[in-house]
C-alpha cells in the first residue's frame, strides 16, 4: 500500500500518526482515500464546519453491519444493538431524544461535586505506587481512576466493578469485527436489568438512575436505548479519558520544560488539559456519511460517500495553531476538535477535563524526576485510536 492512506498507520513505516498527516496534507485538506474508500478531511476549519453540517450523518452502524456475512452479523448482534441505540450514532430527531436522556445529569454542578471524589481516588492510587518509585500509568493510575469514576457515575456496585476493567473502545471492536467484548456486554446487560423495575418506578438510588429519572416520564425510551446510553457513558467516559491521561504523561516526558512549568504553575493544569487533547487526542478521526451532495476543500462529495474527519490532523493544522507539533501548556487550545462540534459535542467533556487536570497536577506535585522506564511505546493497533497498551514510568517521590 504505497499510495497515501490513513490505513498506512498499520505498516511499520508510519509509527507516528502525525508524521503521516503531514505527508497526507501535501495533497490538500480534503482528498479521496482509495484504500479506506472515503474522503479524508485534514484541515481544522473544514473539520469544524463539517462537524456541524446536517448533510453529514453519524448514523453508520447499520450500514456497516448489513454488509457483513450472516455468521459475523450473528456474533456481533449484541454489540451492534448497543452501538445503534447510542446517541453518538444517531441524528435528529432521534439523537435529540437520546441526548435528552443523559444531558441533565452531566451539569457543571455535578462535575464540581465529583472533584473531591476524583482527588481522593488519584491520591489513593498514588499512595500505592509512590514507595516503589515506578508505575505503569495506564494500569496503575489512569485506568483504575476512570473506572472508579465511571463505576460511580453509572451506578455499578463495587462487586460488579470487574465487568468494566480494562475496557476497550466498543467502536474499535465493532469495526474490526471483534467479538471479545460481547460476553462482557451480555454480563453488563444482566446486571443492568436487575434495576429495571426500580428505575422505571423512580425508586432506584444509583447515580445513573437518578440522572435519567426526570426524562423517563417525558419520552418513551426502550430498555435497549437506556442500556445503550448507559454503555456510552462507560465507553466514552472510561477508555478515552484513560488514554488521554496516558498520552498527556507521555507528552510531558517529551517536553520536560512544559513538565517543569506545570510543576511551578499548577494553576495551568485545566488549560493544559485542553492542550493535551489538541496535542495527542485518544480519538484520531470520526466517520460520517454524506446525505446529500456537498463541496469541501474544493472537492465534490456525493451523497452516499463516506467522510473521515481526521481530528488528529486538524488539531495539528499549522494554519490554525502556530508550531502545532510542540506541546505548550499555556496555549489557548479550547477550540480543539477532540470533543467534536455542534450537536455531537461530547457531553462528558467537562468531566474528562477535570479528571485529566486533577490526575496530572497531583502526579506532578507528588513526584519528581519523572521519566519513561521504556524507550519504545506499545500502541493499540488502530488507525483511529491512540491508545497506549502500557506506559511504565519511574520517579522520585516528593516527601
Amino acid at each position: 500500500m504505497r499510495s497515501p492512506s490513513l490505513l498506512r498507520l498499520f505498516d511499520g513505516e508510519w509509527s507516528d500518526s502525525y508524521e503521516l498527516y503531514r505527508e497526507l496534507r501535501k495533497d490538500g485538506p480534503v482528498q479521496w482515500d482509495r484504500w479506506m474508500r472515503a474522503w479524508i478531511v485534514l484541515d481544522h476549519a473544514e473539520i469544524a464546519a463539517l462537524s456541524k453540517d446536517p448533510r453529514l450523518s453519524g448514523a453508520r452502524i447499520d450500514s456497516f453491519y448489513e454488509q457483513l456475512p450472516a455468521e459475523t452479523r450473528a456474533g456481533l448482534a449484541p454489540l451492534r444493538d448497543a452501538l445503534a441505540d447510542m446517541m453518538l450514532f444517531n441524528e435528529p430527531p432521534r439523537h435529540t431524544k437520546l441526548r435528552r436522556l443523559i444531558r441533565p445529569g452531566l451539569t457543571p454542578r455535578f462535575v464540581r461535586e465529583m472533584r473531591p471524589v476524583i482527588e481522593d481516588t488519584v491520591n489513593g492510587l498514588l499512595d500505592r505506587v509512590l514507595p516503589s518509585g515506578r508505575m505503569d500509568v495506564i494500569h496503575d493510575f489512569s485506568e483504575p481512576l476512570t473506572r472508579d469514576v465511571i463505576r460511580r457515575l453509572a451506578g455499578i456496585e463495587q462487586t460488579h466493578a470487574h465487568q468494566i476493567e480494562n475496557w476497550q473502545g466498543l467502536l474499535h471492536e465493532f469495526f474490526t469485527q471483534s467479538q471479545t467484548q460481547v460476553p462482557r456486554i451480555k454480563a453488563l446487560r444482566e446486571t443492568f436489568a436487575e434495576g429495571q423495575r426500580a428505575r422505571r418506578e423512580g425508586t432506584a438510588e444509583d447515580l445513573f438512575s437518578r440522572m435519567i429519572a426526570g426524562q423517563l416520564g417525558e419520552a418513551d425510551y426502550t430498555e435497549n436505548e437506556i442500556f445503550a446510553n448507559f454503555l456510552l457513558l462507560i465507553d466514552a467516559g472510561q477508555a478515552t479519558t484513560t488514554h488521554l491521561i496516558g498520552n498527556a504523561v507521555l507528552a510531558l516526558t517529551a517536553f520536560p520544560d512544559q513538565m517543569r512549568l506545570l510543576r511551578e504553575s499548577p494553576e495551568l493544569a485545566a488549560n493544559a488539559a485542553h492542550e493535551f487533547l489538541r496535542f495527542d487526542s485518544p480519538v484520531q478521526f470520526t466517520s460520517r456519511v454524506a446525505l446529500a451532495d456537498l463541496e469541501a476543500g474544493g472537492r465534490q462529495i456525493r451523497a452516499g460517500d463516506s467522510v473521515a474527519l481526521v481530528l488528529g490532523a486538524g488539531n495539528r493544522d499549522p494554519r490554525h495553531y502556530p508550531d502545532p507539533d510542540r506541546l505548550d501548556v499555556r496555549r489557548k487550545a479550547h477550540d480543539h476538535l477532540s470533543f467534536g462540534h455542534g450537536i455531537h459535542y461530547c457531553l462528558g467533556a467537562a468531566l474528562a477535563v477535570a479528571e485529566t487536570e486533577i490526575a496530572i497536577a497531583t502526579l506532578l506535585r507528588r513526584t519528581d524526576d519523572l521519566r519513561l522506564a521504556e524507550t519504545e511505546q506499545a500502541w493499540l493497533e488502530s488507525a483511529n485510536f491512540r491508545f497506549l497498551r502500557r506506559l511504565p514510568i519511574q520517579f522520585t517521590p516528593v516527601r
